[in-house]
């Protein structure tokens, strides 16, 4: 651990990377749906004997899913894990 530096800050630097991914997520999320929504409406509008729509769908719903998974799902569950070992350290040094 670097010095002066306590554990209460260590977990808030956690808790901010956390929430940091979780903006970047929603905002991916807000742009596919809106971006995925105009694509549907013009599918419909201007081409509706070829439904096309989904590829775009499904190729970027991939992506938005793997997002979700490495950006935010696993990423918070390995910072728990290094919190949680940051503050067992932490109390066995206080010993």
């Amino acid at each position: 651990m670097a010095q002066g530096i306590s554990l209460d800050e260590y977990k808030r630097a956690y808790r901010e990377i956390r929430k940091e991914e979780k903006i970047g997520f929603l905002v991916h999320l807000v742009v596919y749906v809106l971006v995925n929504a105009m694509l549907i409406a013009i599918n419909f509008i201007y081409s509706p004997e070829a439904i096309w729509f989904f590829y775009p769908l499904i190729g970027w719903g991939i992506g938005i899913s793997m997002h979700y998974l490495f950006g935010v799902r696993w990423l918070e569950k390995s910072l728990k894990e290094k919190e949680a070992k940051a503050e067992y350290r932490a109390r066995e040094t206080k010993k």
